[in-house]
Formats: C-alpha cells, sequence, structure tokens
C-alpha cells in the first residue's frame, strides 16, 4: 500500500484514477469495512483519506475523544484490506482553513484523481466546515466524479467509532466488538506497580497503556493477550483497586500459564467479554477467591472462541 505523508502540497498524483473515501476511519469498523467493499465493486483502486490526528484535537481540543486505533494501527489495517493508498494528512491550524473548493480541486481532483467519492453522511470539510454532501455533489459534476453518501447499521444500531467508544466506556466488550468486526485492542508497555498480584499468587503486568487511546470501563475482562506477536489466555482487571484503597485508574493483566518477566515490553490485549464490575472485597482472601473464578470463567470464554479468534 502507498502512503502519503507530509505536506498534501508536495505529493505528486497518482497514477491511476481511483474511488476515494474521506474520514479518520478511527477503529476501521464494519462500517468503514463495507464503504470499502462498495467503492472497490466499481474496479478502481481504493484510496483512504484519513487524519493523524483526530480533526477535534484542533477545533475543540476539550471535546478531542480517545482513539480506538492509533495512525499505525489504521495503516496495518488499511493495508490488509487491500487498499491501493492512504492519504495521512496532519490536520493542524493551517489545514482547517482550508477552503473546501480548493480540497476538492487540489488534494481529489488533481492529486488523487477521483473517479468516485465516498463519505459518511453528514460530512463535512474544509474551512469553517461549510463543505458538505452537496457542495462535494456539484464540484463532482463539474470534475467528473460522482460522490455517494453512506450510512451503515449493524442490527439497528449505527455503526460509527462514537458508538464503539461509549461501548467500550460502559464495559460493553461483546458489542463494541461486534461493531469492530474484532475484539477491540489496547497496546501499551508494561510499567513496574505495586507487585501486590505476585504476593497473592497472581502475578499482573500494569499496562502503560499507549496516549490518546481508548481505556475500556473498569471492570474483569477475559482477554486475548499478545506478546512478542505469541497469543495467551489472560485475565486483566481495569480500575482503582477498592480493595486495597487504591486510587490510581490501572489496567492489570494476569497472563494465563505464562511465567516470564514482562517489564518494559510491548503487549496488547484483546478484549473478549467483561466477566464481572469491579468490586471491594472484606480482605485477600475473598478477593483471591474471586479470582480464581475469574480464571476459570476467562478460561471458558476463550476456549470457546479458540477456533475463530482472529489472528
Amino acid at each position: 500500500m502507498k502512503v502519503l505523508e507530509g505536506d498534501y502540497r508536495d505529493w505528486q498524483p497518482l497514477d491511476v484514477s481511483t474511488a476515494v473515501t474521506i474520514g479518520v476511519y478511527d477503529g476501521i469498523h464494519l462500517g468503514h469495512q463495507r464503504v470499502l467493499e462498495a467503492l472497490r465493486s466499481h474496479g478502481l483502486p481504493v484510496v483512504v483519506v484519513t487524519f493523524r490526528n483526530h480533526p477535534v484535537s484542533v477545533i475543540d481540543p476539550a471535546s478531542a475523544p480517545k482513539l480506538l486505533t492509533t495512525i499505525d494501527q489504521r495503516l496495518a489495517m488499511l493495508a490488509d484490506l487491500a487498499v491501493h493508498a492512504t492519504a495521512v494528512i496532519d490536520f493542524d491550524d493551517e489545514f482547517r482553513r482550508l477552503p473546501a473548493e480548493e480540497f476538492v480541486e487540489k488534494l481529489l481532483v488533481t492529486t488523487l484523481r477521483a473517479e468516485r467519492v465516498a463519505v459518511g453522511r453528514g460530512f463535512r470539510f474544509g474551512h469553517r466546515q461549510l463543505g458538505d454532501i452537496t457542495l462535494l455533489r456539484d464540484m463532482g459534476e463539474v470534475h467528473g466524479y460522482e460522490v455517494d453518501d453512506v450510512d451503515i447499521l449493524e442490527a439497528g444500531v449505527p455503526v460509527r467509532s462514537t458508538v464503539i467508544r461509549a461501548l467500550l466506556k460502559e464495559g460493553h466488550a461483546i458489542a463494541a466488538g461486534r461493531l469492530l468486526g474484532r475484539p477491540y485492542r489496547l497496546g501499551g508497555v508494561v510499567v513496574p506497580g505495586d507487585q501486590r498480584g505476585r504476593t497473592i499468587g497472581f502475578p499482573t503486568a500494569n499496562l502503560e497503556s499507549l496516549a490518546g487511546t481508548v481505556v475500556p470501563g473498569s471492570g474483569v475482562y477475559a482477554v486475548w493477550i499478545s506478546i512478542d506477536e505469541v497469543v495467551h489466555r489472560g485475565v486483566v482487571n481495569i480500575g482503582r483497586r477498592p480493595t486495597f484503597g487504591g486510587t490510581e485508574y490501572v489496567v492489570e493483566a494476569h497472563v494465563l500459564d505464562y511465567e516470564r518477566d514482562l517489564y518494559g515490553r510491548t503487549i496488547e490485549l484483546d478484549f473478549v467479554e467483561r466477566l464481572r464490575s469491579e468490586q471491594k472485597f472484606n480482605g485477600v482472601e475473598e478477593l483471591v477467591a474471586a479470582i480464581h473464578k475469574d480464571v476459570a470463567a476467562a478460561r471458558l470464554v476463550l476456549e470457546d472462541m479458540h477456533d475463530t479468534y482472529p489472528s
């Protein structure tokens, strides 16, 4: 897959006519995947225009959402989906002021040679967000491309990144995974903790998650844990550890049947199912008994889906 990065004004025109879709494409969820399939059906190479940072982080920083995927994850997924090229735009104040007409003429028409353009329903772009589907279509009549606006539903639920983020924050890992088309993945580096898990027979890896990414809501989850591209079963607790009077929000992963040191290593957690809410127990013995139940429950959940786990 060809990746266009840096100042878009320096990009050389593509050597083929294309079908282009525009959006943050955070999560590369089922809706995104179906748009790509629809574009591919026109027989043109597919190009994705995405943003390294979420536009809201510049337009209204206080409201900027956490992301489901880093730009590197998005690029890897798009390559796996046989996208011909991805144009990565650094959304800054200068780009924010770009008139919508110039965006179309310089980027879509001249550089990407669009014959087909697909955007989400309600899509807006350009300075002061004055560009919309009507402007896109009007300019398409002049420049010779056609426009599709799309709105994807899954079991009556809109497939949007905002919906998936909300599901994850509520702990609905199964529902979020259904809209993503795969378990939600959270990556990060293992950092030292208070070592308490080791003293009770359940050593945990404390994850310092990648900055700006979504951390699911508090609770205990069955997860797949990827370590050096090898997948292991695991249990993750997210929360403040109320049994020990904790105040810091932490992500603690226990890798089943694994005893090696993980400090300083990058691991990835795929959230399969929320087993229970975070609880405050009356002492360590009660907590240990609950963890034993969590481990047994996680084994059952992960064993049931072992043959269908997406590698």
